[in-house]
């Protein structure tokens, strides 16, 4: 497997996105009721499967960008940043449709989104430029 050098401000921030997902991930599972509000939801329920579906998936998801960011693997991290930005907008779009929601944590998932498509044009842009080379 080939790798292309990712410049290390763009490392540092996929790597940042990366443990911060773990961390939500954690948290779901760990306190789930503190990082549904975090999240900019309340639940009624005392049933706490949606929180561990979430952790699981955040987890997962910050593995992948992690590894694919640590190993210096462009081409892998960008798409797997460009695809999961649909992660935080469809759960911005949640937040926004539900009654009573936070408004903060919804400009939080949409400002994610900015945030990570943001990074892909700095990924795709410098590996643009190595193909000109």
């Amino acid at each position: 497997m080939t790798t292309q050098r990712i410049s290390p401000p763009v490392r540092l921030l996929s790597l940042l996105i990366g443990f911060g997902l773990l961390f939500i991930g954690g948290r779901f599972l760990l306190a789930p009721e503190t990082a549904e509000a975090g999240f900019g939801l309340h639940y009624q329920e005392p049933n706490f499967a949606f929180h561990y579906i979430k952790g699981i998936r955040d987890i997962f998801s910050g593995l992948l960008i992690v590894l694919f960011a640590w190993s210096s693997s462009r081409k892998p991290l960008l798409l797997t940043l460009l695809a999961g930005s649909v992660i935080p907008f469809a759960d911005m779009l949640i937040v926004w449709r539900t009654p009573e929601s936070n408004l903060w944590a919804m400009l939080i998932h949409g400002g994610t989104v900015i945030a990570l498509w943001l990074l892909c044009y700095f990924l795709w842009k410098s590996s643009a430029e190595k193909e000109q080379l």
